[in-house]
Formats: structure tokens, sequence, C-alpha cells
């Protein structure tokens, strides 16, 4: 619980649960995702089953399902399932398609381009991997989570059944993470020079593909100067491209979708 509030506190205490619930308040609010650190540090079991407050099981059974997804393949530590989603004014399915499934396979470092997993109510895996959020990270967090986990055992478990759900409400983190310049750009190039040892060196095609994405983030938010990445926090190094494309794109915008256009061009070769 990493309220302020005792509204958790009050409603545990109507339940009469002593063998199958622990309860735990935290002394001060740690935020997101430190909390769930707290709950994995907490944690005593085999397997770890994250279940984000506005969450829930879509069936009595579907705990037991992803347990047996990990119970039935020991030699995998992560698995995760298809959910449904919903909003306000409308629901759908994320499921994987064919293709999708087989990139995924082929190369995690695609999650940096497109979160292909969800989020970690989707999820199972191992306590053993002793694996924990990054907290420089909120809306990046789990893809960055994700590829770590993969990057130690590339073999997953995913089903295509509905296990979930997850309710997009008003006042998530999400909320205030996406479309939000400071937070997008500062996580988009954090974590790409944190994927550095994963993407190779500067011609690999999962170099380029991730350096088109942050391309496109600097594309989204118009950037026309390095000063803006520096003002809002990033104080690594620059990749060479993301400083050609921008200097390109001060000049004249159609001048950087022609260096975006050649680089598309170069990684499809």
């Amino acid at each position: 619980d990493d309220s302020s509030e005792n509204f958790v506190k009050d409603l545990i205490s109507g339940y009469d649960l002593p063998d199958r619930l622990k309860y735990y308040k935290n002394e001060r609010t740690l935020g997101s995702p430190e909390n769930w650190n707290e709950a994995i540090r907490r944690s005593s079991g085999e397997y770890i089953k994250i279940l984000h407050h506005d969450d829930w099981l879509n069936s009595k059974d579907s705990l037991a399902k992803y347990v047996q997804l990990l119970d039935e393949n020991p030699s995998v530590d992560f698995a995760f399932s298809a959910t449904t989603a919903m909003a306000a004014n409308k629901d759908w399915d994320h499921v994987l398609n064919e293709s999708e499934l087989t990139s995924l396979k082929k190369d995690i470092l695609v999650l940096y381009r497109n979160n292909l997993i969800g989020a970690p109510s989707t999820t199972i895996f191992r306590r053993s991997v002793n694996l924990f959020f990054d907290n420089n990270l909120k809306w990046l967090v789990d893809i960055e989570f994700y590829i770590r986990m993969l990057s130690r055992n590339k073999d997953f478990i995913y089903t295509s059944k509905m296990l979930t759900v997850t309710y997009l409400a008003e006042g998530r983190v999400t909320d205030e993470c996406e479309n939000n310049k400071e937070v997008e750009v500062f996580e988009y190039f954090y974590l790409f020079d944190k994927l550095k040892p994963f993407l190779g060196k500067g011609k690999s095609k999962a170099y380029r593909n991730a350096l088109l994405k942050l391309i496109a983030v600097c594309k989204k938010y118009s950037l026309k100067n390095i000063s803006e990445i520096r003002a809002i926090g990033y104080k690594e190094k620059i990749p060479l491209h993301i400083i050609s494309f921008i200097k390109l794109n001060s000049l004249h915008s159609i001048t950087g979708r022609a260096y975006l256009k050649m680089l598309k061009a170069t990684v499809s070769k």
C-alpha cells in the first residue's frame, strides 16, 4: 500500500484471509516503480505476479493459468498473456499476431520501438531472476525491465488467452507521461544509452532500428537544438546521427524528413 490515506487498509480489514493475504503499508510514499520493487523485495514465493490497482484477473482461474505457464516450462523465467483493455468509451483486445510473436522471438530489442508485451499486469516471472524495475524510469520502465529479463533468458511463454483486464482509468502514471516532452525525450535517450551493450556497433540493424525510434521521438517534439535535450536532464553522449538530424531539421523540416527517409532506406538494406 503506497497511498497516504487508510482506504486500502480499511478495505483489507473487512476480509478474513489470514493465511492467504499479507498486507504491507509503506512508511513513506515510494511512488512508481519503486513501490513495485518493494512488493518484489517482500515476496517469498517462487513466482512474482504483479497486478496493478486498476487491473484485474479476467476469470477465477486466471491466476492458476499464469502459474501453469511457468510450472510446465521449468527452463523459462518469463511468461505473459493477451489482455482485454478497457476504457470509458471502448474496449479492445491486445493479442500478438504471428508476425509480432516472431519478431519478439527473433529480436527482443523490437520492444524499444513497440511494447508488444503490454503492462506488467499481463506478466509472471520467477523470483529467482532477482530483477527489479529501474526507478529512473516511469514511461519506459516496463520495456526496460522486459529487455533485461529476456536478455538473460531469451525464451518466454505467451498465451493468447485473455487472462487479465487492464483498465485505462484517468489519473494513471501513463497519463502523466504520454505526450510529455520532458518524460518521453529523457527516457528514450536514457534507455537508448542503457541498451548500447545489446544494440551492437553503429552499423548493426538493431542499432539503426533503435536510432530510427529515437529520431521519431525528436521529430515528434520538433527538437531544433541539442540544448533542448540537455535541458530535460539528459547528460550522456548524444549519438552523432541524432545531432545531424536535429541540425538539419532546424534548417528546414523537409531536410529533416529527407534525412529520416535516407536512414530508413539504409536500414531496409
